[in-house]
C-alpha cells in the first residue's frame, strides 16, 4: 500500500508536502504498525462519538441517561483492555507490556485483589508521589517539578547577565 502512494500519488503533491508525508507521516505510521497497531486512525474521538450516538438511538437523552450510557461504555473498554491482557478479542498489548499478559488459566485461578494488581500494574500510569499543599492547607495536588514550564524552558540562573539589543547610533 505504501509503495502504490510513493509511486503513484507521492510524485504528483507539491514538493512541501511530499517532505511531509516522507519525513513525519511515514515515520508515524511505521511505528504503528511495528508495535501492532496498525488499525490506527487519528478520528477515535469521532468514532466514541458515533458509538455514542447508536447507544442514544440519535436523539437526545436526559443528563442521568447519558451518564448510565456513558458509564456502560467504559466498562465495556475496560472489558477489552482486560481481554486484551488475556490475549484474547480485538486488541492486543504493545510488546513493551508483553511481559504483563497472562493465560486464560491463570486468570481464573486468581482471586479479585490479584486481578486488580495484575490490571493496575499493566495499564495505570505511574504517578509522581510527592504532593504539594495549598497555604491554608485544604488541597492536595501531585507536584511535578516540570510543571507549568515550556518545552526546553530553564530558570536562568541569577549569575548570567542579561542581553539587551543596542541601538544604532545616528549622528
Amino acid at each position: 500500500m505504501l509503495t502504490a502512494i510513493t509511486t503513484t500519488i507521492l510524485p504528483q503533491l507539491p514538493a512541501k508536502l511530499q517532505q511531509y508525508f516522507i519525513g513525519d507521516v511515514e515515520p508515524l505510521l511505521r511505528s504503528n504498525v511495528m508495535v501492532g497497531c496498525g488499525g490506527w486512525t487519528n478520528n477515535a474521538c469521532e468514532s466514541i462519538n458515533h458509538i455514542l450516538k447508536q447507544r442514544t438511538q440519535w436523539r437526545l437523552t436526559h443528563l442521568p441517561d447519558l451518564t448510565d450510557k456513558l458509564r456502560s461504555l467504559v466498562n465495556a473498554q475496560f472489558k477489552e483492555a482486560n481481554r486484551a491482557l488475556l490475549g484474547v478479542g480485538d486488541f492486543t498489548l504493545r510488546p513493551d507490556y508483553a511481559n504483563h499478559r497472562l493465560t486464560i488459566v491463570v486468570w481464573k485461578t486468581m482471586t479479585e485483589r490479584q486481578r486488580q494488581r495484575a490490571i493496575d500494574a499493566c495499564f495505570k500510569l505511574h504517578l509522581p508521589t510527592e504532593t504539594s499543599t495549598s497555604t491554608d492547607g485544604a488541597f492536595n495536588c501531585t507536584y511535578r517539578s516540570c510543571a507549568g514550564k515550556k518545552l526546553n524552558q530553564r530558570k536562568r540562573p541569577c549569575a548570567d547577565r542579561t542581553q539587551t539589543a543596542k541601538k544604532a547610533r545616528t549622528d
